[in-house]
């Protein structure tokens, strides 16, 4: 488990630059020593920790998986450490987790509208001051409605630096919040409908000036991976590009965790394709008991080099052509050359008709 740091500039920009773990545990309020029950896997950024109370008699959790039932409250607590030699304040909220673009989690920011089970947490305090080389177990509870929707409702609870660490950047000063926090996968009772989908899938072919004349071409692999289901999934997915020929390369893509209604966009690229002509791409997702595909195609032709293929072809036709009529025309010469002058022709058949022969002929 890995703690989350946010980054804000003097112009209020926000930004996720990772995450942290996973959720808590019993309900209690007291000092504790930083040691006492904490997982080896604990969200901490080397400064403070956030990680699941271990009761009496419980061994330590890294990630706690709470099955929830709509119109019921679940109880439960996490324990917020300070591993410096000095007290730290920390701003304490619940978020709802949300896929970031490179495939990882992370949660919503504290100004956030929270709508799912980080709106469900209920924290007894916002701010929490905890003294150094020690920590506080804080209790939290979780209330969904009576209209949750069946399945898995990722969230977590925060500790978020109330000072920051600011610097220089050029001319503009640069506040570096960090944050650490647990990941709280709630698990509303009912059925779980698990179900991947694949979208906007797309090939593109860049073509160069060899390619023009039957070179390698570049190939671009566009696709979004959606969960469409009720359960967190960790879609397995091969890509595949094929030529007529044969298989001209392929890929696999693993997907950390995908929120339910999250989606992953990827792009991959194929250089040094060759092929001639048809060129397909072929998605395949797979995931626990779920499984998408969808294929793409495009026409790779090599215009330069077939217009320069019928230019010879036509060519070479209209030699064979030319050298026909040639030959044809010598024949006729030489046939002309073995018959017999007119006038001799004539003088010939006069002769033989006043003989009653028939003209025979010299």
């Amino acid at each position: 488990m890995t703690s989350f740091a946010r980054r804000i500039t003097s112009k209020n920009t926000l930004r996720d630059c990772g995450l942290g773990a996973v959720i808590a545990c019993a309900c209690l309020s007291a000092m504790l020593s930083v040691s006492s029950g904490r997982p080896a896997s604990a969200a901490s950024n080397g400064q403070w920790s956030v990680y699941p109370t271990t009761l009496p008699g419980q061994a330590p959790r890294a990630v706690v998986r709470p099955t929830l039932t709509p119109g019921k409250t679940y109880s439960d607590a996490v324990t917020v450490a300070n591993l410096t030699a000095t007290s730290l304040t920390f701003h304490l909220y619940a978020a709802d987790a949300i896929n970031t673009p490179g495939g990882g989690l992370s949660l919503r920011r504290r100004t956030d509208v929270q709508r799912d089970i980080g709106n469900w947490i209920k924290l007894p305090y916002s701010v929490l001051t905890v003294p150094s080389r020690s920590g506080i177990v804080v209790p939290y509870t979780i209330s969904p409605p009576e209209q949750a929707s069946p399945g898995t409702h990722v969230g977590g609870i925060v500790a978020e630096d109330t000072q920051g660490t600011t610097s220089q950047s050029g001319s503009i000063p640069v506040t570096v919040i960090q944050a650490v926090g647990v990941r709280i996968f709630g698990n509303v009772s009912g059925p779980l409908h698990p179900k991947v989908s694949i979208a906007g899938l797309s090939l593109i072919v860049n073509r160069s000036a060899a390619s023009q004349f039957g070179g390698s071409v570049q190939a671009k692999v566009r696709f979004r991976i959606r969960n469409l289901g009720n359960t967190v999934l960790s879609p397995q997915t091969r890509l595949a590009l094929t030529t007529p020929i044969g298989t001209a390369g392929s890929r696999r893509v693993r997907a950390g965790l995908l929120l339910p209604g999250g989606s992953l966009n990827y792009s991959v690229t194929f250089r040094s394709v060759n092929t001639f002509g048809h060129l397909r791409a072929q998605v395949v997702s797979t995931a626990s008991g779920t499984r998408a595909s969808a294929a793409a195609a495009a026409w790779t032709v090599p215009w330069a080099l077939l217009v320069l293929v019928v230019f010879v072809f036509l060519l070479f036709v209209g030699l064979i052509i030319r050298l026909r009529r040639r030959g044809n025309a010598t024949d006729h010469q030489d046939v002309s050359e073995l018959d017999l002058p007119e006038s001799a022709l004539t003088s010939t058949t006069k002769e033989a008709a006043l003989h009653g022969d028939d003209p025979v002929p010299g």
